[in-house]
């Protein structure tokens, strides 16, 4: 009796840094609360470049990439009873552990024993199929377009950190970043009410891209300097001023153009320690807030706004490529100029 052959799928894996390779890999079997997915679409993701770089803190090679997706249920392990075959889904980033104190009260993005999607052999989105736990996993509507549904994850974290805003204060708001989690911001902004809103970034093509979601003004910081009084800002200082970069100076940056007594939401991560001036922070007496990944109630609200179609992330959407040209994608990404928005894998067209 020869050996027993196991089934494989393609998935774009990274193999070391700045590396990616489009390969077979062993196709994962759903366990006891556990769903298997055809991935549709797959986003990328700032921590997906962090990774490529070699600069995540756990995400390593060789790893499959890649927690931004959609897609729909093939199989569904033992004890799985809000799924079935055929369902679209996506998930967060994470699994909880449904336990600890923090995920008692509903706040599983601060869970300390969570487990991460391409993190200690758990493969990502970058594939034609990933599994899943039932308590990371969302419904769609059925036929909600692909990429929208792809785009529902990064929405969510933008959405958790505005909702860490106090808009009593004052409503404007100042986003530092127009990747997409600084759009998805401005998104959630306009959606609670919020603004006026301005965005900061390097770039005519950035400014298309933030206005295209509803940003009132743009400072291209090629162009002109940023500063307190900046003709694109709000007059004397932001109210809520919102971190979605990680370079040099942005806290700085912040404290600079946001109001005494004013507030900063910090979304991003960073490369390495940041010099920061904190006697400026000190001396405007500002309430600084830090805002980590999104939870169940941040997904269903950005899953019925898309329901509604009330938002139409699909237009932060600047580039496209199939699965099996994940690398070239990659080093767009890596090389991103100003005119590169959210990069998509389309994974399974045929599932359109």
């Amino acid at each position: 009796m020869g050996p027993v052959a196991h089934p494989v799928m393609n998935a774009a894996v990274l193999t070391a840094d700045r590396t990616m390779e489009y390969r077979e890999v062993p196709v994962p079997e759903a366990g006891p609360g556990e769903l298997l997915v055809r991935v549709a679409a797959s986003g990328i993701c700032g921590s997906d470049l962090s990774a490529y770089r070699g600069l995540h803190p756990y995400k390593k090679a060789p790893v499959v990439l890649g927690h931004e997706f959609c897609g729909r249920v093939v199989a569904t392990g033992p004890g799985v009873d809000r799924f079935s075959a055929g369902d679209l889904v996506c998930s967060s980033a994470y699994a909880s552990c449904d336990t600890c104190p923090p995920c008692r009260t509903g706040a599983t993005h601060l869970c300390r024993n969570r487990t991460n999607l391409s993190h200690l052999g758990w493969e990502g989105s970058f594939a034609e199929l990933v599994l899943l736990r039932e308590n990371m996993t969302y419904r769609l509507p059925a036929g909600l377009d692909h990429e929208a549904g792809a785009m529902v994850e990064p929405l969510s974290i933008g959405l958790h950190a505005m909702r860490l805003a106090d808009a009593t204060g004052g409503p404007a708001v100042t986003v530092l970043g127009t990747g997409t989690i600084g759009l998805a911001c401005v998104v959630a902004a306009r959606r609670l009410g919020f603004g006026p809103v301005h965005c900061v970034d390097r770039g005519p093509g950035k400014g298309d891209l933030a206005r295209s979601v509803g940003a009132d003004g743009y400072v291209d910081v090629d162009q002109e300097e940023l500063r307190p009084g900046s003709a694109a800002l709000t007059p004397g200082g932001s109210d809520i001023t919102v971190i979605a970069s990680g370079h040099p100076g942005v806290v700085t940056d912040a404290a600079a153009i946001t109001r005494p007594g004013g507030q900063v939401i910090v979304v991003s991560y960073f490369g390495g320690p940041q010099d920061v001036d904190w006697n400026s922070l000190v001396s405007a007496e500002l309430t600084v807030r830090f805002s980590a990944l999104s939870t169940a109630a941040d997904f269903e609200e950005v899953i019925g706004w898309l329901d509604r179609g009330e938002v139409d992330p699909v237009s932060l959407v600047t580039h496209r490529f199939p699965l099996h040209d994940a690398a070239a994608a990659m080093h767009l990404m890596d090389e991103a100029a100003g005119t590169v928005g959210k990069i998509l894998l389309q994974v399974d067209r045929e599932s359109e």
